[in-house]
């Protein structure tokens, strides 16, 4: 949602080659007019799996309602209108506007000696051409449309969905987010518990987020038969409501930050996740081993937080409710 990047990964003795291709890829790609075309073609396939499942369809449509004109309405792979529009010459003027000094940001990890890795490091970025940050993506100020919206789609599932606004990644609350997005989902949270396990309102039923660096949608969906919807939605705003009212439990908030602890440390033991942690890290303004603070801020999330995050952002006036029915 918010960067790209590219990355190599070899045994130490093959260093060398591999800043020699990276630097290759970075600094002189050639965009060439048959692997565009190939590339291009494989990515207009994706989104034509994409519209045939129900699920994906529901998600895309929901940040569109959401999201409005700010870039966050569109995923990483686009759009057919947009990307049928695309020639070879957009990625140029792309790559000339995004690949300079002060938009990038270098990483590595792995077994190797600093000092001497450090000179060819600093020979790669002295070779990046002058340039900065690129302008901001667009300000969010709020939901684009808020209300209740039905689309129809030639399946059997029926797919609810609500938006709200969330914390960006760069906002103070961001990890009362990732607690409170880890308390919704998961085979093991009341919500699962009561909507799937004890009532079969539902196949699934989660909570998910679309994270920018300032703006995110939290929204919770489900899916389930068409004449379920009513009931799966009640049951839904009844866990929020839960939440708004501190009725979390200790022991439900100790399996979440538990659960998240664990999963940080797990998603950064392989050097290519280090890397590009650091590497995200520095990029946003964040300390390059901010993975370290991690554990000391989920800590910090107790009921109170949570109570007072949902009530600040699962406002009934600023939600955007779409559900996805059976039909031609």
């Amino acid at each position: 949602n918010n960067s790209f990047g590219l990355a190599v990964e070899v045994l130490p003795a093959d260093l060398p080659r591999a800043l020699a291709l990276l630097a290759d890829g970075v600094l002189a790609p050639a965009f060439r007019r048959s692997t565009f075309g190939i590339e291009r073609d494989a990515q207009l396939a994706g989104l034509q799996e994409d519209a045939d499942d129900v699920v994906t369809f529901g998600q895309k449509r929901l940040r569109q309602l959401f999201f409005g004109a700010h870039p966050l309405a569109i995923n990483a792979h686009g759009d057919e209108t947009s990307l049928k529009k695309i020639v070879p010459g957009d990625l140029v003027a792309l790559h000339r506007r995004l690949v300079v000094a002060g938009n990038a940001v270098l990483a590595a990890a792995g077994d190797f000696d600093p000092r001497s890795i450090q000179p060819q490091l600093q020979r790669f970025l002295a070779r990046l051409p002058a340039g900065g940050l690129p302008p901001a993506g667009g300000d969010f100020t709020g939901p684009a449309t808020v209300g209740d919206f039905v689309e129809t789609q030639p399946r059997q599932q029926a797919v609810v969905l609500q938006a709200f606004p969330g914390p960006g990644l760069l906002a103070p609350d961001y990890y009362v987010g990732e607690v409170a997005d880890e308390l919704f989902s998961g085979m093991s949270s009341q919500l699962f518990e009561r909507v799937r396990e004890e009532k079969g309102l539902a196949y699934f039923v989660r909570s998910a987020r679309v994270i920018g660096l300032h703006t995110a949608m939290f929204y919770f969906l489900a899916g389930t038969e068409p004449r379920r919807v009513t009931e799966v939605l009640t049951e839904i705003g009844a866990e929020i409501g839960r939440v708004q009212q501190g009725g979390v439990e200790p022991k439900e908030l100790l399996r979440c930050q538990t659960r998240l602890k664990a999963a940080r440390r797990m998603n950064l033991q392989t050097n290519a996740a280090r890397a590009m942690q650091a590497g995200l890290n520095a990029l946003y303004g964040l300390p390059v081993e901010d993975w370290k603070n991690y554990d000391a801020r989920i800590d910090a999330v107790d009921a109170g937080s949570l109570q007072r995050f949902a009530q600040a952002y699962f406002q009934s006036a600023r939600r955007t409710q779409l559900v996805v029915r059976p039909g031609a």
